[in-house]
């Protein structure tokens, strides 16, 4: 199984490609880096970032589709840091045949913006893609209105997939009570909840997941199958979170 893994460089590898590139790893996956920006992250905050060129963005996906084919592939989208780079992923993936999970990185865990842009280019993305996996508050942004309880987060789906996006996977991660994830597509709404893992929060957990689910659908995995397996996944690695100087690891 080859995964194209477009995203921001974390140099400390908690989050971004790097922790996407592990994930893939972790799964039996290969993994092939296309990166959108540089960038200088940590505890306690995003401290600097340099998008690429957009052309540089497109010239490196056609070349990584081009490696890992159109068999026993995915795509997984990460951070596109401005809206220029997000049209440049989508031009760059017109006639790709295989599934798609976008992640839409905007804040890093320190609620720095990682993305500099209009909500158009996103949610043009987010129409390409298999399956969207928004967290509570780019669920909010998408949608313009405030996202809280597991009601909310049922309505966002059913509002993103209204909009037009194939699939929607909103991560409850921040909600209260157990870790509970809402998927909604064609095939209807499935829930994924598990105990809430007390202890430190590791970094890079969205981005993991994101590639998780992204390996097991290039191993021909349905949607629903996809997401169970890769958060059962997840929540082990959280629960073995190991310490990197100041950050907690999966």
């Amino acid at each position: 199984m080859r995964t194209a893994l477009v995203g921001g460089l974390d140099p400390g590898t908690g989050a971004g490609v790097a922790r996407d590139l592990l994930t893939a790893a972790a799964l039996g996956g290969h993994g092939v880096v296309v990166g959108t920006a540089w960038t200088l992250q940590g505890s306690p905050a995003t401290r600097a970032i340099e998008p690429r060129t957009p052309e540089r963005v497109r010239s490196a996906l056609s070349a990584a589709l081009k490696e890992i084919g159109t068999a026993d592939s995915s795509v997984k989208i990460g951070m596109v840091a401005t809206a220029p780079i997000a049209q440049a992923i989508l031009s760059a993936l017109s006639g790709y045949p295989g599934p798609i999970v976008y992640d839409p990185v905007l804040r890093a865990s320190s609620d720095d913006p990682l993305y500099d842009g209009d909500l158009g280019s996103i949610l043009a993305l987010a129409r390409r893609a298999t399956l969207l996996t928004p967290n509570l508050g780019e669920a909010a942004w998408l949608l313009g209105k405030p996202v809280r309880t597991p009601s909310d987060a049922r309505e966002a789906a059913r509002a993103l997939h209204a909009m037009g996006v194939a699939a929607v996977l909103i991560k409850g991660g921040h909600l209260e009570g157990d870790a509970s994830d809402v998927l909604l597509s064609s095939a209807g709404e499935s829930l994924f909840s598990s105990p809430r893992i007390t202890g430190p929060s590791p970094r890079g957990t969205g981005c993991a997941l994101a590639t998780a689910i992204a390996v097991d659908l290039a191993r021909g995995e349905t949607l629903e199958r996809a997401v169970a397996s890769a958060k059962t996944w997840l929540t082990q690695r959280i629960a073995n979170a190991v310490a990197v100087g100041d950050e907690w690891h999966l």
